[in-house]
């Protein structure tokens, strides 16, 4: 995959929503899944490593904001960064096929967590109308 304009942007906005935690890691699967040519476990790979320096800066803006439990700091970016690279070196060690269905899998419970979630309100809405 060669280096554009149009993939730096398409990076930068994926790490811009992905420190917002909106889910930029699964748009930039998407953008990699359409318009480059690596493989399945290479695309993870960077999604994940990626992850690091769009780490780096939602910190400084949610410490920036007064949003960081300094305490949990430590554990938090050594468990980010511990993970990232095991991810990262794991993903191209297993076979493809099976990282397609187990990130299938992932995000078909993600969306079904999220979904319960959202749904929590309304059913305690209802449920003390009775």
């Amino acid at each position: 995959m060669s280096v554009s304009l149009f993939s730096l942007a398409a990076v930068f906005a994926t790490s811009v929503v992905a420190s917002m935690g909106l889910g930029g890691g699964t748009v930039l699967l998407l953008y990699l899944s359409f318009f480059s040519t690596l493989s399945q476990p290479q695309m993870q790979s960077l999604n994940l490593l990626l992850f690091v320096p769009t780490a780096a800066l939602s910190l400084w803006l949610h410490r920036k904001h007064g949003l960081v439990e300094l305490s949990l700091l430590p554990g938090c970016i050594a468990g980010g960064v511990l993970g990232g690279v095991l991810g990262s070196l794991l993903s191209n060690r297993l076979d493809p096929a099976l990282l397609q269905k187990a990130f299938g899998v992932f995000l078909l419970l993600i969306g079904l967590r999220e979904l319960m979630g959202a749904m929590k309100p309304l059913y305690k809405k209802f449920r003390h109308r009775a």
